[in-house]
């Protein structure tokens, strides 16, 4: 073999990477920018302004065991199982600097499209495009909180699948559910669909449909308890508190749809978000909640214009099972879709996707085609 070690350096780079590297720099630079004017201040108390979602109150947390306060209301709030404040409040305990946790989040962000380019054929730069597109990818670069884990969690696992990976799927897994137990559990759901265990695995439809079922009798009657105490968090009123109600009677078939569909597009019909625009002490919940529904809409308007909306994609019916499972929350919160959001995403950059899989070609665990 002629080749030189360093052969690599002459090897001619596509003007597409150039441009997407100078993108990239580009957006990092602006949002660090972002960062030390607006987020920060608002994490470590100097300025009232309300951008990161709940990342504040996981740095209380944080420093109030750190210091050893023994804080009532921190110690009650840690102490349930499972938990889905652990995983951001371990992260802000172990690397105290806001920043540090901001280029960490960077990191586990770079990693998660590593494996995603590992895993399928995709255009990074449509991928990235879109995944920035969203104001919670960018808000969730530059604080600690659990969306970015999400992404890093869910990339892994189809990676894992995709390879036969048992040790990295058991991984994901437990990471998923110690940062989001809600986003393991649609994992193995999603898993076992898959397997001879569902008599209905090539009828991805109808299996949607009998999950949505099985939810509609088991949530009251497993779940009641929770519900109940969680109502108290509904505080939107009208449409949710019905839709609230009908899954509390064993009618969450009903509700289901409009559920989701209040998460991924309901800021954008909501006139109260219009007008709370013009204030601008809670950022989190008018300007990113706006945009993240905004770019949901663009996605999809994207996946049915390419004809790609349809359960024959694993992604897409992933990102179906995740909806639904997803939208058992009495609160509207659209960040709690920022997985389903990376799945259709990714969906929408595929390449090579038109050839049309008729049921016997579904791909089981591992997966030896492109769905």
């Amino acid at each position: 073999m002629n080749s030189s070690p360093l052969s690599f350096i002459a090897k001619p780079i596509p003007i597409k990477s150039w441009l997407l590297a100078a993108l990239m720099g580009l957006y990092c630079l602006l949002s660090l920018c972002a960062y030390f004017q607006w987020v920060a201040p608002s994490l470590d108390g100097r300025s009232d302004q309300h951008i990161a979602a709940d990342s504040a109150t996981y740095i209380y947390f944080a420093d109030s065991l750190r210091e050893g306060r023994r804080d009532p209301l921190v110690l009650a709030a840690l102490s349930s199982f499972p938990n889905t404040a652990w995983t951001p409040v371990l992260i802000a305990l172990a690397l105290k600097s806001n920043l540090i946790m901001a280029l960490t989040d960077y990191l586990f962000f770079v990693l998660a499209l590593l494996l995603l380019k590992e895993t399928y054929s995709f255009s990074m730069p449509v991928f990235a495009f879109l995944l920035l597109m969203n104001a919670t990818t960018t808000i969730s670069l530059l604080s600690v909180n659990k969306e970015i884990i999400d992404l890093l969690s869910v990339s892994l696992f189809l990676f894992a699948r995709k390879k036969g990976r048992w040790g990295l799927l058991v991984l994901s897994l437990m990471i998923a559910f110690l940062n989001r137990y809600e986003v393991s559990v649609v994992m193995l759901i999603f898993l076992v669909v898959q397997t001879k265990l569902n008599p209905l695995r090539r009828r991805r439809g109808m299996t949607l449909a009998f999950l949505i079922l099985a939810l509609s009798i088991l949530l009251p009657l497993v779940a009641s308890g929770a519900l109940a105490k969680r109502s108290e968090e509904a505080s939107e009123g009208g449409l949710i508190l019905i839709l609230d109600s009908l899954e509390m009677h064993y009618l969450y078939a009903i509700a289901v749809i409009p559920k989701i569909a209040e998460n991924l597009f309901g800021y954008l019909l909501n006139l109260s978000t219009w007008k709370a625009l013009d204030d601008f002490s809670d950022v989190a919940n008018s300007y990113i909640v706006l945009l993240n529904n905004l770019a949901t809409a663009v996605v999809l308007v994207v996946l049915f214009r390419k004809r790609q909306f349809t359960t024959r994609s694993d992604l897409v019916y992933f990102a179906m099972m995740g909806g639904i499972f997803m939208a058992i929350s009495l609160v509207i919160q659209p960040r709690y879709f920022y997985f389903v959001y990376v799945l259709l995403c990714l969906q929408a950059a595929r390449k090579s996707v038109n050839r049309t899989l008729s049921n016997s070609q579904y791909p089981q665990f591992p997966e030896t085609a492109n769905a």
